[in-house]
């Protein structure tokens, strides 16, 4: 307790070599209050991520031995992942859009990785995936926008979008870490991962459509979003991982050497551990490396239960007024919708989905539609 003069605020006077001094109670308490704080000076809790200013001599208030065995911070070698042998004739890094950002004004897609038996042709690229890139074209207005490919797809929307892609023909990997990749969609998720490292910018899947610009999400070495788990009992923060198939990364960020370096425990037979388990475990170890939005960023509505038929079939769900980034399509179970697509259609039928992609009709849209089904009979 304090003493009674000082709880009164009144000054007392005391003597000092015979004279009389008075001493105000506020200032004194300001004085010794100072030099408790000098001495003993706060520690910061261990939160995992704070913006540390660690230097040679105290990390939080913590004071370092001042023993001549210490090695200073500064000697201490970085940590370098054990990485693969990663191709280096990915694009050099575009310049981010604005000063400040991190991550550069580029767009990647990878494409045509499964073989084309001799005699036949590539694929068509589809309507839904043509509608896609223009959406990343509208909305992200990237600098370059790289399409990494080993099978070039054909037909008459390729040849509408094909003149604003930068095209790059490449090896579709075969092994990482002595572990042979068989699946194409393995070989598309480590190429993806090979052209943020070297290359960086933003990675989209094929079925992924941009609603919205990213630009307040490039200021961070990395970005993901959460994939919910298909256990509706579990809590939307934990979710059945990090979805890759949006990837927002400067060249050499740690989270994704970190992430390649992880496969080295790559499973051949295990679908989806290290492009959505995985990366949601590292970004648990390591937050400060990452930055992670929830899954109505990029993923939703989901693709279990009747949210694909819900999208498709009625108007109850409003991309734009939920303020999320993009929409992922989850084509493997939307086909059915999405061959089915037409500008006619789109301009027509108001539904989720109809209305979210009806701003990326492009002008040739009608004309290359009628002469396409022309085509067909």
């Amino acid at each position: 307790m304090l003493p009674t003069w000082i709880q009164n605020g009144r000054p007392v006077t005391v003597r000092v070599a015979g004279r009389p001094i008075t001493i105000h109670a506020l200032p004194l308490v300001l004085i010794v209050l100072g030099l408790v704080y000098l001495v003993y000076p706060s520690k910061a809790p261990s939160y995992g991520y704070l913006p540390r200013q660690n230097t040679d001599d105290t990390l939080w208030g913590l004071h370092r031995t001042k023993s001549p065995f210490l090695v200073p911070p500064r000697d201490i070698l970085p940590f370098h992942h054990k990485l693969p042998q990663i191709p280096d004739n990915f694009p050099e890094p575009v310049k981010p859009k604005t000063s400040g950002m991190r991550v550069p004004n580029s767009v990647h897609y990878v494409f045509g990785f499964k073989d084309v038996a001799e005699g036949q042709s590539p694929d068509e690229l589809p309507y839904y995936a043509y509608l896609g890139m223009r959406s990343a074209l509208l909305n992200l207005r990237p600098t370059k926008m790289y399409f990494h490919y080993k099978h070039l797809p054909t037909g008459p929307w390729w040849e509408l979008i094909k003149p604003h892609l930068t095209l790059r023909e490449m090896d579709p990997p075969e092994e990482i870490f002595g572990h042979k990749i068989h699946k194409f969609a393995h070989k598309a998720d480590v190429a993806r991962m090979y052209a943020m490292k070297r290359s960086g910018g933003i990675y989209l899947d094929i079925d992924m459509f941009v609603v919205k610009p990213f630009d307040d999400l490039l200021y961070y070495p990395t970005t993901l979003g959460m994939e919910l788990a298909t256990d509706s009992s579990r809590s939307p923060l934990d979710p059945q991982g990090l979805c890759n198939a949006v990837i927002i990364a400067e060249p050499d960020s740690p989270f994704v050497d970190r992430w390649i370096a992880a496969y080295e425990s790559f499973d051949p037979d295990d679908w989806a551990y290290h492009s959505v388990a995985k990366p949601w475990q590292l970004a648990r170890e390591h937050p400060e490396e990452i930055q992670v939005l929830n899954a109505t960023a990029f993923f939703w509505p989901m693709w279990h239960g009747n949210e694909v038929e819900k999208v498709h079939e009625r108007d109850e769900y409003d991309f734009i007024r939920s303020g999320q980034y993009a929409y992922h399509a989850w084509e493997s179970l939307a086909m059915k919708y999405l061959r089915e697509l037409s500008p006619h259609s789109i301009r027509t039928e108001d539904t989720s989905f109809h209305r979210l992609v009806r701003p990326f009709i492009g002008p040739e849209d009608d004309e290359t539609y009628r002469k396409w089904k022309q085509g067909e009979k």
